[in-house]
C-alpha cells in the first residue's frame, strides 16, 4: 500500500514538474521536512524528498534539451563541482561505501541539483513570491506542531523531554535541536521581511497612504510561530545564532533608524548583562562553554582533534564514518564542573551518589557539532577550504547585485547565513537532507537576486 501510494505521488508530482515546474519546486521547498518518509527501492534507501528531486531535475533537463534552451550557471559552479569532487574523495577513503554513498548523493549531489533547477526557473516575480509563500508554509509545517507539543507532549517519543517540567518539543522530527536548525534561519528571513515591509509602510505614510497586505500578516506569523517553536524546543544554540543574526541584520541594514535603534538594543542588552549577575553568569556560561553542553561539546572537539591529528588531517574520516573512526578515541563519561560554591564541594566530599551524579556518559554523536570540524571530518581540509571559499564568494556576491532593493534582500540572505554559521558553531546545520537543500537554497536565492534586475518582492 505504500509503494502504490508513493508512486500515485511520484507520477503527480512528474505531470506537475512537466506542466508547471515553478509549482513543482515551490513544492519541493514546502516538502523539506519529509525526508522523514523513508523507503527502499530494490537495496538503495529512498526518502520522499529525494524522489521530489531526482523527478524535478530530469524533468529540468528534458524540457532544456528539448528546447535547446540555454543553461544559466553562475559564479558558484566550478567551487560547487569542486565541492562535489571533494565528497567523492571521501566516499573512497569511507569505512562503509554503501552508507557513505547515500550521503553523497541526498547531502552534496541532490542539493546541488536542485540548485541548477532553481536558478533556471525561477525567473519572475509570482516565481519569488511563490518561493517566499513555500518556505513560510514549510516553517509553519514545523512550528506549529511544535506549539501544540508545548501544551500537550504529544509525539514526544523521549521520557525526559515529555516530561512537562523538562519539556524539549522535537515536532516531526526525533530530537529538539532539529527545530532550531530548521527554522533559526528561515525565521531570520521572514524576520527581515518583516523589516522591509515596515520601512515600506512609513513610506506610505509619510507619502499619506497606508495599506497592510496579506503578506505582511504571513510573515509576521510565520516569524512568530517559528520564533515560539525554537524557544519551545529550547535551543540555545539556534537562539543564540537568531539573536546574532537579527544584531548583524540591523547594522548592515542602510536605514539610519535600523542601524541606531539596533546600537541602541545591543547597549541595553550588555547593561542587562553587566548589571545582573544571573544574566552575566548565564552569558558567561554560554560564551565560554562551562556549562554541561559545552563541556559535552569541547569533549567532542577534543576527540575530533585527537583523530584528526592521528593521521587523517587531510581525508578526514571520510563521509558516513565519523562514529567508527573516532571511537577509540572517544571517553564514556566526563566530569562536569559547572559550580564551584562551597555547598556543591561539600556535597562532592560527603556523598558518593553525588559525585556518581556529577559524570556526565557521553555517547557518540554523528558529527563534532561544530561547523568546521563537521566539514573537516567528513570531507578532508579540502572540503573546508571548498566550503569557506563558497560562502565568501557568497558574502562577496552582495556586490554584484544591481538593483537596490534586491541588495537590500541580500542583505537578509547574508544575515540568514550568519544565523547559520553562529548556530553551526555548536551544532550541525548541513549534513542532514533538509538542511543541505535548504543551504543550497539560499545559495540559489543569492545568484536569482543578482541575475533579475526587476524587484523581485513586493
Amino acid at each position: 500500500m505504500i509503494y502504490i501510494l508513493i508512486t500515485i505521488f511520484s507520477l503527480f508530482f512528474l505531470w506537475l514538474s512537466w506542466y508547471k515546474i515553478n509549482w513543482a519546486v515551490a513544492l519541493t521547498i514546502f516538502a523539506m521536512p519529509a525526508y522523514l518518509l523513508r523507503f527502499k527501492i530494490a537495496f538503495m534507501p529512498m526518502t520522499i524528498l529525494e524522489v521530489m528531486v531526482l523527478i524535478l531535475f530530469i524533468v529540468w533537463l528534458v524540457k532544456v534539451l528539448q528546447k535547446k534552451e540555454k543553461i544559466t550557471l553562475s559564479n558558484y559552479k566550478w567551487w560547487g563541482f569542486f565541492f562535489l569532487l571533494a565528497a567523492v574523495s571521501a566516499v573512497l577513503v569511507s569505512v562503509d561505501l554503501f552508507s557513505s554513498l547515500g550521503v553523497w548523493k541526498a547531502y552534496f549531489l541532490e542539493p546541488i541539483m536542485f540548485f541548477v533547477v532553481f536558478i533556471n526557473t525561477i525567473k519572475k516575480k509570482k516565481d519569488w513570491k511563490l518561493v517566499i509563500y513555500a518556505l513560510g508554509a514549510s516553517a509553519l509545517f514545523v512550528a506549529i506542531p511544535a506549539i501544540v507539543q508545548k501544551f500537550t507532549g504529544i509525539g514526544i517519543v523521549n521520557e525526559f523531554w515529555r516530561a512537562e517540567e523538562t519539556r524539549r518539543v522535537t515536532s516531526w522530527y526525533g530530537f529538539p535541536n532539529a527545530v532550531g536548525l530548521y527554522l533559526a534561519p528561515i525565521a531570520m528571513l521572514f524576520c527581515g521581511l518583516i523589516m522591509q515591509s515596515k520601512i515600506r509602510i512609513f513610506e506610505k505614510l509619510k507619502e499619506g497612504k497606508f495599506k497592510i497586505k496579506k503578506l505582511d500578516i504571513f510573515y509576521f506569523v510565520v516569524f512568530i510561530c517559528s520564533a515560539l517553536a525554537i524557544y519551545f524546543a529550547k535551543s540555545e544554540g539556534a537562539i543564540i545564532g537568531l539573536v546574532a543574526g537579527l544584531l548583524f541584520l540591523g547594522l548592515i541594514y542602510p536605514y539610519k533608524i535600523t542601524r541606531r535603534s539596533t546600537l541602541v538594543l545591543l547597549v541595553l542588552l550588555v547593561s542587562l548583562v553587566l548589571l545582573f549577575p544571573l544574566l552575566r553568569n548565564y552569558t558567561s556560561e554560554k560564551f565560554t562553554l562551562s556549562d554541561r553542553s559545552g563541556q559535552i561539546r569541547q569533549q567532542q572537539w577534543r576527540e575530533t582533534n585527537e583523530m584528526l591529528d592521528d593521521g587523517r588531517m587531510l581525508l578526514g574520516a571520510g563521509l558516513s564514518s565519523y562514529q567508527t573512526v573516532v571511537a577509540p578515541y572517544h571517553v564514556e563519561a566526563i566530569w562536569i564542573e559547572d559550580k564551584t560554591d562551597a555547598e556543591w564541594l561539600d556535597k562532592i566530599q560527603t556523598s558518593e551518589e553525588f559525585r556518581v551524579q556529577m559524570w556526565q556518559p557521553l555517547e557518540i554523536y554523528m558529527y563534532p557539532h561544530n561547523i568546521i570540524l563537521n566539514f573537516w571530518s567528513e570531507i578532508g581540509l579540502l572540503g573546508v577550504f571548498i566550503t569557506v571559499v563558497l560562502l565568501l564568494k557568497f558574502f562577496m556576491n552582495y556586490w554584484r547585485v544591481k538593483s537596490s532593493e534586491n541588495r537590500n534582500m541580500y542583505l537578509i540572505l547574508l544575515a540568514v547565513f550568519a544565523v547559520i554559521l553562529v548556530h553551526g558553531f555548536v551544532d550541525v546545520p548541513y549534513f542532514k537532507n533538509d538542511l543541505s537543500l535548504l543551504w543550497w537554497l539560499f545559495f540559489a536565492m543569492s545568484w536569482v537576486l543578482i541575475k533579475r534586475k526587476k524587484i523581485l518582492y513586493d
